[in-house]
């Protein structure tokens, strides 16, 4: 039993959370969950390479803490991939009427305060679709929920993407769906055009949003390329399991989703205790500053550890944070 422990919360549960209920006792294992793999890849930033395994998609370096890259196995692993949607859709139906007369109108402000007020309700109800510093830092959450209003708005609202939108929309609704047995139906041929024009519909759209300087909004200042890894795990997700086995490599290789991956080596790692949720976190010798992916908060690792100067639990803490409650006892602690 561990010395230190935190105290449970007990929050009211969200759509999301109920959504997720109902399709656990469907769901599948994760066609590429293996934790004991970590994903080879390098900070952009400082240049180390990734060596500790990850609780989230969302890839930070083990060095600076910097975003280094988006891991599409484990935007798999233990999850629904359509949740998010879902959530999103409904709470996008909401304003519908709204967006559509504000577009009609050409009230940009107006159809952007209702992209603000979609997003901030679904990061709210589903952080996991996003950082794991949404969870606890309340600036960048409002960031982020600028950053996702404004990026939806200029896709849009940009005339040749909506027309290319329109074009792969037409193509789907042409799809034959393909009885597939006892599991989910297969989907026909038709989808290698699908994929062909989403990846260009992305491409395109990322290309216009660096361009217009959308890319700058992004609070998590996402290497290049990045978010559009993101935007291709998500297309992924939905159509993998209407295919058939044999073409899902295919698949992934059409949006570079196919990396390498190497065993996790814990040699040499320290184990930290998160100052803000008290959680446990390995870290590698040398290491400046990590995201602890439990609730988000970037962590001070080259300030060393701090004791609760009530019950002794040694703290990392929040990067600029000279002061925190701390997550075992509650008691106010200082750097001395």
């Amino acid at each position: 039993m561990s010395l230190f422990r935190k105290r449970p919360a007990t929050p009211a549960p969200t759509v999301a959370e109920s959504l997720q209920g109902l399709v656990q006792s469907a769901g599948q294992p994760s066609l590429f969950a293996h934790s004991e793999f970590v994903k080879q890849v390098t900070c952009s930033r400082c240049g180390a390479p990734k060596r500790l395994p990850s609780k989230t998609a969302y890839l930070y370096c083990d060095h600076c803490g910097a975003l280094v890259d988006y891991d599409f196995r484990l935007a798999n692993s233990g999850t629904n991939a359509g949740l998010t949607n879902t959530v999103f859709h409904q709470l996008i139906a909401r304003v519908r009427g709204d967006l559509d007369r504000a577009r009609a109108t050409g009230d940009t402000e107006r159809y952007r305060e209702l992209l603000r007020g979609v997003y901030a309700e679904w990061l709210r109800q589903c952080p996991q679709a996003a950082s794991p510093r949404v969870k606890s830092d309340d600036d960048f959450r409002e960031r982020m929920t600028a950053y996702c209003a404004e990026s939806q708005l200029r896709k849009d609202l940009d005339p040749g993407l909506a027309t290319l939108e329109m074009q792969m929309n037409a193509v789907i609704a042409r799809l034959q769906r393909l009885r597939g047995g006892t599991g989910p139906w297969l989907v026909s041929d038709g989808i290698w055009q699908v994929a062909a024009l989403f990846k260009e519909l992305i491409d395109k759209s990322y290309q216009m949003l660096d361009a217009a300087g959308v890319l700058a909004m992004d609070p998590d200042e996402a290497p290049p390329g990045v978010a559009a890894r993101m935007e291709y795990s998500t297309f992924c997700q939905g159509w993998i399991p209407h295919l058939r086995p044999e073409d899902v490599d295919r698949f992934l290789k059409i949006f570079g989703l196919t990396d390498e991956y190497a065993r996790v080596d814990l040699t040499g790692a320290v184990v930290k205790n998160c100052g803000r949720c008290g959680d446990k976190l390995h870290t590698i010798p040398g290491a400046n500053a990590v995201v602890c992916e439990s609730c988000g908060t970037k962590l001070d690792i080259a300030g060393g550890e701090v004791p609760c100067q009530t019950c002794g639990a040694p703290l990392s803490f929040p990067v600029g944070a000279s002061g925190i409650e701390c997550p075992y006892c509650h008691s106010a602690t200082h750097r001395l």
